[in-house]
């Protein structure tokens, strides 16, 4: 046997070449589909938030996260790697909203939840408390709800301004002033400011 047919014979062969790249591909495949699950079921509701603060048809924002995630999951090895993947999933659920809104197929037609009219001591249940601040977020103008929202999720000024598409300033501008008005519709809701730890419409005064 001649030396070059004695190389050729320690060389896999094709067939196991594939085999292996087959094996390697799936392996890979269920490491993704294992990591993707578990961003999913942490991240979706932080997204579907951020998003509804926006737009009021919460149909739409559905559609459009279901869409999101099922690119997500195909681009999944490359934003895998990014700092917030969810910005990247709100970015293209966006997308998707602006373009149907563009073409007229939907509408932010839903009323905005009405505001307490009074005190309400069953605000510390968790369910209501969730329920009307929705209703406050929905009285903002949508991108101060946006901007809050994401803010309140751990989004850095510079990571809000890229995902939406914002000048830093802005960013800080719309910021404050949905604290400010969040605060006021809580004062006209009866609701104090949570870090004195009154309860809502409690007698406010020096003891």
């Amino acid at each position: 046997m001649s030396v070059v047919d004695g190389s050729a014979a320690l060389l896999p062969e094709p067939a196991d070449e594939e085999a292996a790249q087959q094996a390697d591909d799936a392996r890979l495949k269920e490491i993704y589909d294992e990591e993707f699950g578990t961003f999913s079921v942490q991240s979706y509701r932080i997204a579907e938030g951020i998003l509804r603060a926006g737009w009021r048809d919460h149909e739409a924002v559905k559609d459009a996260l279901q869409t999101a995630y099922l690119h997500g999951r195909v681009h999944w090895p490359k934003i895998r790697s990014y700092t917030k993947p969810i910005a990247w999933i709100i970015t293209t659920a966006r997308n998707r909203l602006l373009k149907e809104h563009d073409r007229g197929r939907r509408e932010t037609a839903t009323a905005p939840e009405d505001l307490p009219t009074g005190a309400q001591p069953s605000l510390a249940d968790t369910w209501e408390a969730q329920e009307t601040y929705r209703g406050w977020l929905q009285q903002l103008p949508p991108r101060h709800a946006e901007v809050f929202q994401m803010s309140r999720h751990g989004f850095s000024n510079e990571e809000i301004a890229r995902t939406l598409g914002l000048a830093d300033t802005s960013v800080r501008h719309y910021k404050a002033a949905a604290n400010r008005q969040l605060r006021q519709l809580a004062e006209q809701a009866g609701y104090k400011d949570s870090d004195s730890r009154r309860r809502p419409g409690g007698a406010h005064g020096s003891r």
